[in-house]
């Protein structure tokens, strides 16, 4: 059923691997009969499964249907050689089909996988045309899946726009906010995190942080997401798994961590399958497209060639066209002689202005080239001016922004420092009036406080110097 939802399977017209061959192209069914011993459609293999008693095992179906496309990359391999673009089309698309039915049936069929992990042996990828359900095998084919989607740089489009590259690493990341996951994920959408944190977590991640930076375009591969995705789980399991038998918390944490984990590993084998698929299904299309582009060209570049040729020998083997009579024109020129009352022997036509008015023209044109040149080269200093001056005037905002930012920080800090200072007088001459107003100011004690050591002191200005008084002029009448 997964099979059979594929795009050139479900809906593409150009290749059929759901009926028999014979049965699709009756002129080629010697030639398959030959060549094919064993032939096998998807429908069959359907209705054989359906049918029941006929399969004794699941390897048995996988085997029928890795013998679809093996059939296929069998009988069109000598036209793909040839370059026949049918043939070509079917060879590559079989190829991709006879991998991508591999990495499926590894994956949907893994509950009945045997395990022969003890068994090394050659890593089995590429179109294999038979392969055993195993888990050596399943090992080598997400092993193949994450060497094509791990490095592979994901298309950034603008805001309000995506690419599918980025609506699979959404549908990756919206996985884990499910309805059923809500009461699991609250420790990792946006947690709070304990003073101690940083001595056991180098780099803290959470789902809000990983959501950022997706829809900032911060993420340039797949790689990227799926490390900073595992990361949320595998800190909460290292940080937890110290106190998860003392405090329920950090069980809670545990645990929640450990079953979303499971899930997000699901979940990204599915995305590896979906996405190393069209990947590579992709690559084929561009083969297939270049290569009928190409076939196109040469069939038009031999069309026209065809046509010239049987228009070169429709023109040689035709009769011979009879000349076309002569016809003989004369233009009268008007005289360019002037009545005068004598005749010269001879008369020439004075050339002399025509020269003249060719070299003002040439001398016309360069001249507006030159201006042309000169107008261009001073626009290009004034723009290099002008970028400079900018840049200058930017470069000085800047500065008088941090300048600004420093004054106002040096500012604060001298006047929390005038503030102490000011308490701190104020407190001084408190404790001053205080301890003045323990004594006793009359005449017979005034001699004993003056005396005394503790008291405060008292400061005089003496100035000897005599202001004197401005006298304003008098105002008179003067006679003459």
């Amino acid at each position: 059923r997964e099979l059979k939802r594929h795009p050139w399977i479900s809906t593409s017209k150009r290749f059929v691997f759901d009926a028999p061959v014979p049965m699709l192209y009756p002129e080629i069914k010697d030639a398959y009969t030959v060549k094919i011993l064993n032939p096998m459609d998807l429908t069959t293999a359907e209705c054989k499964l359906l049918q029941g008693g006929i399969y004794q095992s699941p390897q048995e179906f996988v085997d029928d249907i890795a013998l679809v496309f093996a059939n296929a990359v069998t009988f069109n391999q000598d036209g793909h050689e040839q370059g026949d673009p049918t043939s070509c089309a079917y060879y590559d698309a079989s190829r991709h089909l006879l991998r991508y039915a591999r990495w499926l049936s590894l994956e949907v069929m893994s509950q009945h996988l045997t395990d022969d992990s003890h068994n090394e042996g050659e890593n089995q990828t590429g179109p294999i045309p038979e392969w055993k359900l195993s888990s050596t095998n399943q090992r080598d084919a997400r092993r193949e899946m994450m060497e094509i989607v791990m490095n592979l740089e994901i298309d950034k489009t603008e805001y309000g726009d995506r690419s599918w590259m980025e609506s699979e690493c959404e549908k990756l990341l919206n996985s884990l906010r499910r309805q059923s996951d809500s009461n699991r994920m609250r420790y990792f959408i946006e947690p709070t995190y304990p003073p101690d944190y940083a001595a056991y977590i180098s780099k803290a991640m959470s789902w809000k942080c990983c959501q950022k930076k997706l829809l900032d375009r911060k993420y340039d591969t797949f790689g990227e997401v799926l490390s900073d995705l595992r990361l949320i789980f595998s800190n909460a399991l290292k940080y937890n798994g110290r106190m998860k038998d003392l405090d329920k918390t950090s069980k809670d944490a545990y645990d929640f961590a450990t079953i979303m984990s499971e899930k997000l590993e699901v979940t990204i084998r599915r995305m590896l399958l979906t996405v190393s698929d069209r990947i590579e299904r992709e690559k084929v299309e561009q083969i297939v497209f270049s290569r009928e582009q190409e076939i196109a060209q040469k069939e038009e570049e031999k069309r026209l060639k065809q046509e010239w040729e049987e228009e070169r020998k429709r023109n040689a083997s035709g009769a011979k066209q009879q000349p076309l009579p002569r016809v003989k024109i004369g233009i009268r020129r008007p005289s360019s002689k002037k009545g005068l009352d004598f005749d010269f022997p001879f008369y020439d036509e004075d050339t002399s202005t025509h020269k003249q008015a060719e070299i003002e023209v040439s001398t016309k044109q360069k001249r507006l080239y030159e201006e042309q040149q000169y107008a261009r080269l001073r626009m290009e200093r004034v723009t290099r001016n002008l970028g400079l001056r900018v840049h200058h005037n930017l470069m000085q905002h800047d500065k008088a922004i941090r300048w600004t930012k420093d004054f106002s920080e040096v500012v604060q800090k001298n006047l929390a420092q005038n503030c102490n200072l000011k308490s701190a007088k104020v407190d001084e001459s408190q404790q001053v009036s205080n301890s003045s107003s323990n004594y006793d100011v009359t005449a017979s004690l005034m001699g004993p406080i003056l005396g005394s050591t503790k008291r405060p002191l008292i400061s005089f200005a003496l100035n000897s110097k005599r202001k004197k008084r401005k006298t304003k002029a008098k105002k008179g009448l003067v006679l003459d």
